[in-house]
């Protein structure tokens, strides 16, 4: 069962909007990642897991890998909430008041053991899709994009983690995570009734990667995706869109299911088994 929600957290000991919008029974399943510096300022109610300071989101996501060992787990950025999207988006009866809601005990405990099952399937790495983008009509999509919420099988991440260079980017830690996975063979899936909300104003979020996110080191970071040999056939840069305050960023794109279906030649590098 996934028994854990792993937080990282920085720079928002006062705005933790992931927590506070938790049930009261998820918020005992919770594990904070917090930095040294920062440990004495928190005072919530949860297991920690203290890092070293300064050392960016991608590192910090390796220790929580290191942390969960063998483990189902949940991790969750701490400006994003949870939310479950009305049935009828999915062509069923409605099933709730409005569009949508911030999940109840309820709701989360029929997306654990949805998650969990999906996993007992043989899939390794899940999570929600992004509340602000249009329903897709499904319950689910496959070969996504699995961000700011990821449910990890431990079991099998740490067969082959310490395999991968986690820190070659300072942020596009997701896509980099989704790669590694598609690439060894795991299909990813992203439930379309259980969504997201927070990680698509990540640029105006105040606190966390706030200090060293511009759109310079969005370019710069991507682009070590896309100049990597391994990640290079799957990256490519679709349009550019000018942000508030923060000028022009390039939407950089990934080949998810191509990235999946390279896992069945030797290595993913195009030659057969």
């Amino acid at each position: 069962m996934i028994d854990k929600i792993y937080i990282p957290t920085f720079r928002r000991v006062d705005n933790q909007k992931c927590y506070n919008n938790l049930p009261d029974k998820y918020k005992k399943k919770v594990i904070m990642v917090v930095q040294e510096q920062e440990r004495d300022e928190y005072n919530y109610d949860v297991e920690y897991l203290v890092v070293g300071n300064d050392i960016g989101i991608a590192k910090t996501r390796k220790h929580i890998y290191d942390h969960a060992g063998n483990t189902r787990f949940c991790m969750i950025d701490d400006d994003i909430t949870i939310r479950r999207r009305n049935r009828k988006y999915m062509g069923a009866e409605s099933n709730m008041e409005g569009s949508g809601r911030i999940c109840t005990t309820e709701d989360m405990d029929y997306m654990f053991n949805m998650f969990n099952d999906w996993m007992n399937e043989g899939l390794m790495h899940v999570g929600c899709r992004d509340g602000n983008v249009i329903p897709s009509g499904l319950y689910y999509k496959e070969f996504s994009n699995v961000s700011g919420v990821h449910f990890l099988n431990g079991e099998e991440l740490n067969k082959w983690k310490d395999e991968v260079d986690w820190t070659m980017v300072k942020v596009a830690e997701d896509s980099l995570l989704n790669l590694e996975c598609l690439l060894r063979g795991f299909k990813n899936r992203v439930s379309d009734e259980f969504v997201s909300d927070g990680y698509s104003s990540m640029w105006t979020n105040k606190g966390g990667l706030e200090n060293i996110r511009s759109s310079q080191v969005h370019y710069e970071e991507n682009m070590k995706l896309m100049n990597n040999p391994r990640y290079k056939p799957y990256v490519w840069i679709k349009n550019s869109r000018e942000i508030k305050n923060y000028g022009i960023i390039n939407d950089f794109k990934f080949k998810y299911k191509q990235a999946y279906d390279s896992s069945k030649y030797k290595n993913g590098w195009g030659k057969f088994e």
